[in-house]
């Protein structure tokens, strides 16, 4: 039995398809495209499927709020506690803040009473 070797005349569309990794033709759209691609390519997306992609940037945005929401709500809070740390470390006394501005030499009175 005789194996052709010609190609068929019609081959089907490939699947999936890639339409979206052709490059646009306009400047606005190939530099979206460009963020786009350069998006899924370093974190993997163009493997996922759809869906798959919507729901793992969906999770990264709110992981992304929340952590974004405490740093603006907790760290200027937590920034005061350290700071009393830091003097309780270095001076071995809580309370008095100016002794920290003194030592640094931006107190008003510029005393040197350590």
């Amino acid at each position: 039995m005789p194996v052709s070797t010609t190609p068929p005349a019609y081959l089907p569309p490939p699947k999936p398809d890639h339409s979206f990794t052709r490059r646009p033709t306009s400047s606005v759209g190939v530099f979206l495209w460009r963020r786009r691609m350069w998006f899924e390519s370093t974190f993997v997306l163009s493997m996922l499927e759809p869906w798959e992609k919507i729901l793992l940037i969906t999770i990264f945005a709110v992981l992304f709020l929340l952590v974004c929401s405490g740093i603006v709500m907790y760290f200027p809070r937590h920034l005061g506690i350290m700071q009393r740390r830091a003097i309780y470390y270095l001076w071995g006394q809580e309370g008095d803040e100016r002794l920290l501005w003194q030592w640094l030499g931006l107190g008003v009175g510029m005393h040197k009473e350590l």
